[in-house]
């Protein structure tokens, strides 16, 4: 995944629904641990953040952004 990539959040914890990838930051300093994907949530349930930090794990990949 890459910037600019359409994704469905699949945690079952997290509310948030599709987002675009934003950032990609392997450096572990630089994040929150185990998740190397910052992700704009589209429209983000009331109380959820705006973005948030995810593991590949609980993304799944919409489509490729161009």
């Amino acid at each position: 995944m890459k910037p600019g990539d359409l994704v469905n959040n699949t945690h079952a914890l997290d509310r948030s629904g599709l987002g675009l990838i934003v950032e990609v930051q392997h450096d572990a300093t630089k994040r929150t641990p185990g998740c190397d994907y910052k992700v704009q949530w589209i429209n983000p349930p009331p109380g959820c953040p705006k973005y948030s930090w995810n593991s590949a794990a609980w993304l799944e990949l919409v489509n490729e952004g161009r």
